[in-house]
């Protein structure tokens, strides 16, 4: 018995390099200021082979939006990766957010602020599954900053505390994302970071 032969040809493109070129479109332009053609050209894909490969517009954002998610992930705890102070690693987390939020990592060249945070909001009060996204990638950054907090050992710390000291620095991130799309220079923003840190842990009792 003859095996079955499959349908269609294998895809001749690296669909990981590919979804990376999607990101930086939806990162510059939005959701829904982003159209199938930019799409197409910044590929150098035609429609039917997005489909295939990625599905509907929709699906491709949210691949998108969960591949910047595991990427920053990834870039910032490399950063924090170190033996050091919970300041000093905070610092650097912190630090390396603002690079990538300003074009300064191989992730992008341009100054759009965080994907999740620059693009996300605008959808989703109109859709469910955009805020369920967002939700989740504030959480993640949340839940990191606690686990960092916690595994210290700078100073016991109750959970509640460390929950709270972690969504603050979320919402710094938030902030230095909006003021970095803005054009706002990467060392001024670096120095509010240096400040934040400063003054959310401060040096504990001798």
């Amino acid at each position: 018995m003859t095996k079955e032969r499959k349908r269609g040809r294998p895809r001749s493109f690296d669909e990981t390099a590919i979804l990376d070129k999607i990101m930086q479109v939806f990162w510059e332009q939005g959701y829904s200021a982003t159209s199938l053609d930019q799409i197409a050209e910044a590929t150098n894909l035609n429609r039917p082979s997005l489909y295939s490969a990625f599905g509907s517009k929709k699906d491709m954002y949210l691949k998108v939006i969960n591949r910047f998610a595991d990427m920053m992930q990834a870039h910032l705890a490399a950063a924090g990766d170190f033996d050091g102070s919970l300041k000093d690693r905070f610092e650097a987390i912190l630090s390396a957010a603002i690079d990538l939020y300003t074009g300064q990592t191989g992730v992008s060249a341009s100054r759009f602020g965080c994907l999740a945070i620059s693009t996300l909001p605008a959808e989703a009060a109109q859709d469910t599954e955009f805020l369920n996204a967002l939700n989740k990638v504030m959480g993640r950054m949340d839940r990191g900053f606690v686990r960092l907090i916690l595994g210290s050992g700078d100073a016991p710390v109750h959970e509640d505390e460390a929950n709270e000291t972690a969504r603050l620095f979320s919402v710094l991130l938030h902030g230095m994302s909006v003021r970095a799309r803005a054009g706002e220079d990467p060392d001024e923003l670096k120095s509010l970071i240096k400040s934040a840190v400063d003054r959310l842990l401060p040096d504990p009792a001798r």
